[in-house]
């Protein structure tokens, strides 16, 4: 869980608790969990569209059921 121990993330849970109060801290937690979820759709929308754009496009056919050949007749 990011590189950290039960032990730290202990700390950093007290630390909030202080800083923050236990009032404010669900409120918090909560927006911040809205945060991270709004990044990973973000990120996967990302990865999606840069997969998308590394496919190769499929060869044309022709309306004659072959496929179009370029110049000289060779094909794409």
């Amino acid at each position: 869980m990011f590189g950290i121990g039960l032990s730290e993330f202990i700390v950093i849970i007290i630390v909030a608790l202080i800083v923050i109060g236990p009032d404010k801290l669900p409120q918090l937690a909560r927006t911040l969990g809205k945060a991270f979820s709004e990044f990973k759709k973000a990120g996967e929308e990302v990865r999606k569209s840069f997969n998308e754009a590394g496919r190769p496009e499929k060869e044309v056919e022709s309306p004659d059921g072959g496929a179009e050949k370029g110049p000289g007749g060779e094909g794409r």
